[in-house]
């Protein structure tokens, strides 16, 4: 009986250990699954920042005394707020609230902005990431891609300093270094930045750009050259991508293939080729070597204007000299359907080149037949010869004064080598030059009249002629009369030089009036600012002077890059 009792013992000893152990595996068992379970759901925890689970294939928890990390496998899930996160592995620091994330990352924001890449870094505390490797950023606006990317979940700002690009339906914009706020659509680009498009092309150092509007603005030299035209621009400047409008400021610069246009402040609209300019203007005819200077001015290609205003000169380049041309304004005409080319002017005309000089109150040269006509009691003077009319219009050939047709109380003097004032006056006249732009010829019609000084072959005066008659013909040869002749009958006199008074001298409305001649020097004088632009800042683009073609860069190192581009 005793044998029997302890039998019974020794087996129930046996069972219990038995149902130890399988307790115990069957635990270890129900903690193995439990860790393979998908879908996990944790409780929401209490810090308002923390990195929730949604969910992962598996997820291997590890504790410490200060440190709680959870590593998590396949189909991974995760949410901050209004923020989501999917990678295919993920290690996320409870403690510190700091995740790391594995293969096709993915981060989605309120549903605006997508962010993929390759890794990424999470800091939930301050909401900031980190994205790695073949990263692309779409705020259903544009899209972003680089390499390396930062993106602040408050700020909403992204940024990459190692090389990215931005793409959206106009443009493409690459840079180096960009910072990009997905809310207010703005991107401010830094170091060898690109805007391009089927239109052109746009270089700076560097450039604000909004997504939303296509408007560029300029914060550092610009250059932008479209199919038609090149334009430098200076920081302040601003530039619509979509609607090829440019407002510069700054002393910029547009050129094209027949003009060069320079202000201190312009607006320009390429598509149809119109330009409001204003302040220091310089207007430059590549083609015609005409230059264009003043206060205001406006330009449009389609018509051919260009209008002037305020201290407005034009510097005509010739062969061996230059035209000088100031007035209140000027307007120049170029139609190329027309053929027509002229320039007008209006209030308070100057003219002066190295033959000729005069004033009027009004002018026009057609350039096509080298034709000037000055209007509103014009003056001109050539060598030692002055000429005033109502009207004149006057005859260029090969640059030089050719032909000069006075209209209405036409009056010309003439100085011989005695100093002597030969005078012609009549209705009409017509004066020819020599090759050198001397008097050779004049022909007086109605109410002629003239007084010319009679000098013998040894340069004596013998004598004075004063002659009235209805139409007659002077030659002159080497700043003397040498021939005269009449139609009709004249009525004159001779009177020797001891004879000779005061007022036989002189012709009714004689005026020597060679104190009012315009000089080069005069004329600049008038002009204000001066022809050559002044000093401009050094991260100027264009050039301190003005030269046949504008194109001396000041060469810092982001004008080298602008420069090197053309």
């Amino acid at each position: 009986m005793k044998y029997s009792t302890k039998i019974r013992q020794i087996l129930a000893s046996l069972i219990a250990s038995r149902l130890c152990n399988l307790l115990f595996f069957f635990c270890i068992a129900i903690n193995y699954l439990h860790a393979q379970t998908p879908a996990i759901t944790p409780i929401t925890p209490s810090n308002p920042n923390q990195v929730e689970i949604i969910k992962a294939d598996s997820l291997v928890g590890q504790n410490t005394p200060f440190m709680s990390v959870r590593r998590l496998l396949g189909n991974v899930a995760l949410r901050q707020g209004t923020s989501l996160l999917y990678c295919n592995l993920a290690i996320l620091n409870e403690t510190t609230n700091i995740l790391e994330a594995y293969g096709k990352v993915k981060i989605i924001q309120a549903d605006t902005v997508t962010i993929t890449g390759d890794t990424a870094y999470y800091f939930g505390n301050d909401r900031k990431a980190k994205i790695n490797g073949r990263v692309k950023l779409d705020d259903k606006t544009i899209v972003l891609t680089t390499n390396k990317l930062d993106y602040d979940m408050n700020s909403r700002m992204a940024y990459y300093n190692t090389k990215g690009k931005i793409v959206d339906k106009k443009s493409t914009l690459t840079s180096q270094e960009a910072y990009y706020n997905t809310v207010t659509k703005l991107a401010n680009f830094k170091t060898n930045v690109k805007v391009q498009d089927k239109d052109g092309n746009l270089t700076a150092d560097s450039l604000r750009y909004s997504t939303l509007s296509k408007e560029a603005y300029f914060v550092a030299p610009t250059l932008l050259v479209n199919k038609k035209d090149t334009t430098y621009a200076n920081p302040g400047s601003q530039y619509n991508t979509v609607s090829k409008i440019a407002n510069l400021k700054g002393r910029s610069t547009v050129k094209s293939e027949d003009y060069i246009m320079t202000a201190d402040t312009m607006i320009y609209d390429s598509p149809t080729d119109i330009g409001v300019a204003n302040g220091n203007i310089v207007f430059l005819s590549r083609k015609d070597k005409a230059i264009l200077t003043g206060d205001k001015g406006r330009y449009s290609k389609i018509s051919g204007v260009t209008r002037v205003f305020g201290h407005a000169l034009l510097k005509n380049i010739m062969e061996d000299d230059t035209l000088f041309l100031n007035a209140d304004t000027l307007v120049s005409l170029d139609n190329k359907e027309t053929k027509v080319k002229k320039m007008y002017a209006y209030k308070h005309v100057l003219i002066y080149k190295s033959d000729m000089a005069g004033k009027c109150d009004s002018l026009s040269y057609n350039v096509s037949d080298s034709t000037i006509f000055f209007y509103q009691k014009p003056i001109l003077w050539n060598n030692k010869n002055q000429s005033e009319a109502d009207s004149i219009n006057v005859l260029l050939k090969r640059n030089k004064l050719k032909l000069m047709n006075l209209k209405g109380k036409a009056f010309v003097i003439a100085i011989d080598t005695l100093i002597n004032y030969n005078q012609i006056k009549g209705r009409k006249m017509v004066v020819n030059f020599t090759d050198s732009s001397r008097i050779e010829r004049v022909i007086v019609e109605g109410n002629g009249e003239s007084i010319y000084y009679a000098i013998d072959e040894k340069n004596t005066l013998t004598g004075m002629n004063r002659v009235q008659c209805g139409k007659m013909n002077i030659g002159f040869g080497k700043s003397k009369v040498k021939k005269i002749s009449f139609v009709g009958k004249p009525d004159g006199r001779f009177i020797p030089p001891k004879d000779l008074k005061g007022d036989d001298k002189e012709l009714d409305g004689f005026r020597w009036r060679i104190a009012e001649k315009p000089t080069k020097e005069s004329i600049m004088k008038v002009v204000a600012p001066p022809v050559l632009i002044k000093s401009v800042k050094k991260d100027s683009v264009i050039a301190k002077q003005v030269e046949p073609e504008i194109k001396k860069v000041p060469l810092n190192n982001s004008k080298k890059k602008l420069r090197s581009k053309l």
